[in-house]
């Protein structure tokens, strides 16, 4: 298992070079037979990544790399071991809106040709919508939903996932937009309140989620959504997103 974080340029020592911070995963890990094995795997993994597979470019430091290249680096430092899992923290939030699609579409090359499972948080479900097989939504530590991409953002059955939803932005500026009434902010992690922990900001919220615990039960095969008024309330897609 490997990470890629937010902040490549924080995540790094900024007195090591290139070539350091991706060889140094194959040392600690004994992976590597000897120099020349050393440095057909680090040029590899900077080739698969988009970036010069070159001495040149491996002598270079983070400060001198854009954002992309840093986070292109974090990448490369992680998938050098082979990882079968990949967990990368909001790995596009730090980077121009132009490069984004970049470093998503190379996640998603890797993770087909390495055949490995890429666990991407994230706060944008519109990123989550295009790359996700199955998309887990959390609030304040607990699972709210989850199921298929298409069907948690199709089909949200939970009010908060359907919240999320209604703010992803739409492109057409003709198409209506249901509005979802969420009030207030989320509460701070030291004064979770009981009962079901959204249901300060729920529109639906009713006497018992004050004190009841809701816990994830079946929508729809594969789909599950934590809310005790998921068999009567019946959520409306709030556009159609998901059908363009």
């Amino acid at each position: 298992m490997q990470f890629v974080f937010q902040d490549p340029f924080e995540s790094f020592n900024p007195r090591q070079s290139i070539w350091t911070i991706i060889s140094e995963p194959l040392q600690i890990h004994q992976l590597a037979r000897d120099r020349v094995d050393t440095e057909e795997r680090v040029f590899e993994a900077l080739v698969e990544c988009g970036l010069p597979g070159t001495h040149e470019f491996a002598k270079l430091f983070p400060h001198q790399l854009s954002g992309g290249q840093r986070q292109r680096v974090a990448i490369a430092a992680a998938i050098v071991l082979r990882p079968e899992v990949l967990i990368a923290d909001e790995p596009v939030s730090m980077l121009d809106v132009s490069v984004r699609s970049e470093i998503l579409s190379l996640f998603l090359r890797l993770k087909e040709s390495y055949n490995m499972t890429l666990v991407l948080v994230t706060h944008d479900l519109s990123v989550a919508w295009e790359i996700a097989d199955r998309i887990v939504v959390l609030y304040l530590g607990r699972v709210f939903e989850q199921g298929t991409a298409n069907e948690v953002i199709g089909a949200p059955a939970n009010p908060y996932t359907h919240a999320l939803v209604a703010a992803i932005p739409v492109p057409n500026p003709h198409q209506a937009v249901r509005e979802v009434a969420v009030k207030g902010d989320i509460a701070d992690i030291a004064g979770i309140p009981v009962g079901c922990r959204f249901h300060p900001r729920c529109p639906y919220a009713i006497d018992a989620c004050v004190t009841d615990v809701p816990s994830l039960r079946p929508v729809a095969e594969g789909h599950l959504s934590a809310c005790i008024r998921n068999e009567e309330l019946d959520l409306e897609p709030p556009h159609e997103l998901a059908e363009e």
